[in-house]
């Protein structure tokens, strides 16, 4: 008989053994936690990037809806009716389904199909169609055509987390074996308020009331109401619903362009001053070529700046209004304006944020004032403000 302690080397062979076994085994868990660990991580990513995708994607085809809409009002608004019901849209889709592709990060592969239906479906990722703000619901294929939805999501390639065989492995053991989020988002334009001046309700001739807008000779508005001239040709300043304070004044509101708001029926804040420094300002923000740049009107020969088109809103004006005092005021309709030339003389306006613009001298000379040559009005309780386009698409879902 062999005795035990005559055979080390057996025993140390045994124990290697299992050693590398149990190596071999812990090595396995440990890629399979650390793929689980990337895998969790790219599903969280990945949901943000395809939720911020979808909208960036919907604003960029609503901004191009938006901006068919307003082509066609400058060039021949006989034919509007067949831009806002066009229910293809085809250049818009184009553009929201370019805007996802351009995307793609290492990641997560992100794409939306196109098939200029107004369903979503396999084959199908993008829809236009009507944004009713008062119900605040969306008819794909509804018309006028003001809004758009897209939805996006992952590639194949990327439903494998870029690893393949593994991938796919990975994902049946934690449950989600295709990845199946599939965000969308809806862009609208709905019509708001986006100047910081109002007019008065006498500015609204009856034949100029949307969808009809009206070329008018150039007008030249007044803030005085002693002047003796007519109520038509009266504005007054408004802040909208933000209350200038002292820590961000009335310029400051003013140049630091200030999102459009929803105002119909609703109090704003204005302010009756003869002083032209406010006036100053907003001459600035118009011939500053990045500001609102999307609603300037250039002429394609020349770049010479035709207009800036702005939705102001209309309220009842009196001459009781005290000078240099912020007052609440009603608003009873929206007025689509084209302005087409503000000249003041004195300090350029918006100094503080060193984007300071002055109106050409050309197209000045010695006026001096702020001039409309197109207008169209709607009253807030009118069932075509459904139909009023707005100027700046914004996010609804």
């Amino acid at each position: 008989m062999v005795d035990d302690r005559e055979r080390p080397e057996a025993d140390d062979d045994e124990e290697t053994g299992m050693d590398t076994t149990y190596v071999g085994i812990m090595t396995v868990v440990f890629l399979v936690v650390a793929a689980l660990a990337v895998d969790i991580g790219y599903m969280y990513v990945s949901e943000e990037d395809l939720k911020g995708t979808a909208e960036t994607s919907a604003l960029a085809g609503a901004q191009a809806i938006k901006q068919r809409i307003q082509t066609q009002i400058q060039t021949d608004i006989t034919k509007l009716n067949d831009v806002v019901s066009d229910v293809e849209q085809s250049s818009a889709r184009n553009v929201a389904v370019e805007s996802v592709r351009g995307k793609h990060t290492a990641i997560a592969l992100i794409d939306t199909l196109n098939s200029n239906s107004n369903k979503l479906t396999a084959d199908n990722d993008v829809t236009v169609g009507f944004w009713n703000m008062s119900t605040q619901t969306y008819t794909p294929g509804g018309t006028p055509v003001n809004a758009m939805q897209v939805r996006t999501r992952r590639t194949a390639e990327s439903e494998t987390i870029g690893m393949g065989t593994l991938g796919n492995f990975i994902a049946k053991i934690s449950g989600d074996q295709n990845f199946n989020y599939t965000p969308d988002a809806i862009a609208a334009f709905p019509a708001r308020a986006s100047a910081n001046i109002a007019v008065c309700v006498d500015a609204c001739d009856r034949g100029c009331t949307y969808p009809d807008i009206c070329s008018i000779p150039e007008r030249k508005m007044t803030r005085d109401p002693r002047n003796g001239g007519s109520a038509a040709n009266r504005y007054t300043y408004t802040s909208l619903r933000y209350q200038p304070t002292a820590s961000t004044t009335f310029s400051d509101l003013i140049c630091m362009d200030m999102p459009p708001q929803e105002v119909c029926g609703k109090q704003i804040f204005t302010i009756q001053s003869l002083s032209n420094d406010t006036l100053r300002d907003i001459e600035s923000m118009m011939y500053n070529p990045n500001a609102d740049k999307t609603n300037k009107e250039y002429d394609k020969a020349t770049g010479r700046l035709l207009g800036w088109w702005v939705i102001a809103p209309v309220i009842r004006c009196t001459s009781a209004q005290q000078e240099n005092v912020s007052e609440r005021q009603t608003v009873t309709g929206y007025a689509l304006i084209r302005i087409s030339r503000i000249c003041v003389e004195g300090t350029t306006g918006c100094s503080q944020n060193n984007t300071a613009f002055d109106a050409p001298v050309s197209q000045c000379g010695n006026d001096n004032g702020l001039y409309i040559d197109r207008i169209s009005c709607l009253d807030c309780g009118s069932q075509d403000m459904l139909r009023f386009p707005g100027l700046h698409p914004v996010l609804v879902k």
